[in-house]
């Protein structure tokens, strides 16, 4: 009898093309997903992947099982989703996903808060800009600053991020404070997003008003630019919600910003009802409202 523990080390092995790829989706290492990989093998006696340098790529007979072991895999997924839902205990293990910066500046400041609220559900938090399927179970919650489109997703808009420019206190000290950053930034070092599709809106407004100035820095981490803000290297579009509050930042004017982010939220359906992720659910509601309020004051 086929063992869906090992049908999921082969849909993964599909999925990724590699031991080690799959082995990080799993959350165990290369060779135990190939130890996994060959006791399938034996258990049908046939080869379901060809390894070549390129990685692993199904045989015919790995093509004919993949369609039963994704049926086999939308069925238990979906009886672990209709368990969760079914749920009604304040308790145990939420998964949910949200790029490093939601995570570390707007989520983390108000988990004590929340442990005390409900000291029984565990956070288990990944960071990542990836795209999850929530369908398969990677995530209970996910956090983005896209829309989700997946299908019986529940989606909801929590909260806009605004951003403006800042810059440290010891660098304006250093460099003085632009003349116009409306016009140009000549002059001065500027902290860039990755040149990619992701930020193309944000690095457009930016493009328009560097004028001369240095590039000294593109990520696609924001957090990763917040802290080389933070660290005088030059002057970056950050999270107003954020930078605000930040005594070590100060702001940069300009009479227009980006078009703000949202952040979106998204469940899929068959778990929405769980007692522990509602809860979850309701915190971040209630924690990125205030932020959302900040925004506006400062505008009005």
């Amino acid at each position: 009898m086929l063992d869906w523990d090992d049908l999921r080390h082969f849909l993964a092995v599909h999925r990724h093309g590699t031991l080690a790829r799959a082995g990080g989706e799993l959350g165990i290492n290369a060779t135990t997903v190939g130890r996994r990989l060959s006791a399938l093998e034996e258990r049908v006696q046939a080869r379901l992947f060809d390894r070549t340098p390129d990685g692993y790529v199904l045989t015919s007979t790995g093509r004919d099982l993949l369609p039963r072991a994704e049926r086999i895999e939308e069925e238990t997924l979906a009886i672990e989703r209709d368990v969760l839902g079914a749920d009604h205990r304040l308790a145990g293990t939420v998964r949910v996903t949200a790029t490093e910066m939601l995570a570390t500046r707007f989520i983390m400041p108000h988990l004590p808060a929340f442990h005390d609220r409900c000291p029984e559900v565990t956070l288990s938090l990944e960071c990542t800009t990836r795209s999850v399927s929530l369908a398969r179970r990677e995530a209970d919650i996910a956090l983005r600053l896209a829309r989700p489109r997946e299908e019986n997703v529940v989606t909801r808009p929590l909260a806009n991020i605004p951003l403006a420019l800042y810059a440290s206190y010891g660098y304006v000290g250093h460099r003085g404070v632009p003349r116009d950053a409306d016009v140009t930034l000549t002059g001065h070092d500027a902290l860039l997003f990755a040149d990619s599709r992701a930020f193309a809106v944000e690095n457009d407004w930016y493009a328009l008003r560097l004028g001369e100035a240095r590039i000294a820095l593109r990520s696609d981490s924001v957090s990763s630019i917040y802290s080389a803000t933070l660290a005088g290297l030059g002057i970056a579009l950050l999270p107003v919600a954020v930078a605000e509050r930040d005594p070590a930042l100060r702001r940069i004017h300009t009479a227009t910003s980006p078009e703000p982010r949202v952040i979106w939220q998204a469940v899929y359906a068959d778990v929405h009802k769980s007692a522990r992720v509602r809860a979850v659910l309701d915190f971040l509601g209630e924690i990125l409202a205030p932020d959302v309020n900040l925004v506006h004051e400062m505008r009005s």
